[in-house]
């Protein structure tokens, strides 16, 4: 009897070590909006910011729109390329700004088991084609600009002074409304990008029209319009490339990959950290997958539980990353999959 029970203690053992990452998988699934894992509020307090943002986004929409008017008629009236391309510019913005506030909405959509991250790379993908956006005026403004070289319009200084100076106080205005919100998604980044680089074509414009009316020298115009683009261009270049990078769930820019692996090999009890894969959702909320080799004596299920508690204080703690899938396998573990086994051989964590 007794050698009955020691046999069935030790299958229930095997067992449980073999199947030790599928129960690793389910509870360690540290997501944000779990209760249990003491998350929830910080759930609350991130619907409260994007509300909040979109708020601002519409007073700055309000605002916009009412000067892209005032806008347009003085460009025409003055004949100033460079208040008509800062028009331009403002359309994209108005524009810029009903899709963030659409993107913005989506992205509070809850999950599916369709879309089990419901909605939230619609930001992602607003901000794309926001970025995208500032490109294409930039190549309007340049064409103009070009096009302008050698002529010598007769333009009216005066109010074209008048119309940058209202309309640097509208995209100032605006700039400064979502100013605060600006880090919170690369939705509101876009936004926010869109309002300071109207600000400064502005500013722009008035410089154009000060040495109008001081010297009559026209070909300031064209001039002042292609900073303004080279301008558009340089600050649209980095939040393309951020979106972008989200979107080939490349490593945060913030987040060293090789620290992370580090760190996690350092635990007691952690062996190897193999298929280590960290990506961004959306923005802020970065998240971790990996097989975690366990040495032998931590196998064993009474003790598996406080490497996984170690584990994540530690990415929660050093790296922000709230979001991680941890697969927990025994040091003599052996990949019997090709496919996973040859992605796991070809990971950063196992070539570095």
């Amino acid at each position: 009897m007794n050698a009955e029970t020691e046999q069935s203690r030790h299958l229930h053992r095997d067992h449980e070590k073999n199947n030790i990452h599928h129960e690793n998988h389910a509870s360690l699934h540290d997501h944000p909006n779990n209760r249990n894992h003491g998350h929830g509020n910080g759930h609350e307090h991130a619907q409260t910011l994007r509300a909040l943002s979109r708020h601002r986004l519409w007073i700055a929409l309000v605002i916009n729109a009412i000067f892209l008017v005032v806008e347009v008629i003085g460009g025409i009236l003055s004949n100033s390329l460079a208040l008509l391309a800062d028009a331009g510019h403002m359309m994209t913005d108005v524009a810029a700004l009903i899709l963030a506030i659409f993107v913005a909405k989506l992205a509070e959509r809850t999950a599916t088991p369709a879309r089990t991250y419901g909605l939230l790379r619609a930001e992602v993908l607003g901000a794309l084609v926001n970025g995208a956006a500032l490109v294409v005026i930039v190549g309007v403004i340049f064409w103009q600009a070009w096009s302008r070289f050698g002529l010598t319009p007769n333009i009216n200084g005066p109010l074209m002074m008048v119309v940058a100076f209202l309309g640097l106080a509208a995209n100032a205005g605006s700039a400064w409304v979502l100013y605060r919100s600006r880090e919170e998604t690369v939705n509101m980044k876009a936004a926010f990008l869109h309002m300071t680089s109207d600000a400064l074509g502005s500013l722009g414009v008035i410089i154009a029209g000060g040495v109008i009316l001081a010297t009559g020298w026209a070909p300031i115009d064209p001039i002042a319009s292609v900073l303004i683009g080279i301008f558009i261009l340089w600050s649209s270049w980095g939040l393309l490339v951020q979106t972008i990078n989200i979107l080939l769930e490349a490593t945060p820019e913030n987040i060293d990959y090789l620290e992370v692996k580090k760190a996690l090999e350092s635990l007691e009890h952690v062996k190897e950290v193999d298929d280590l894969h960290i990506w961004t959702i959306a923005t802020g909320i970065p998240s971790l997958s990996a097989h975690v080799r366990l040495a032998s004596k931590c196998s064993d299920t009474t003790h598996w539980h406080v490497c996984l508690k170690s584990a994540q204080d530690i990415l929660r703690e050093r790296f922000g990353i709230l979001h991680s899938t941890l697969q927990f396998e025994p040091e003599d573990f052996v990949c019997d999959n090709k496919q996973v086994c040859m992605m796991e051989r070809n990971s950063p964590a196992t070539n570095k």
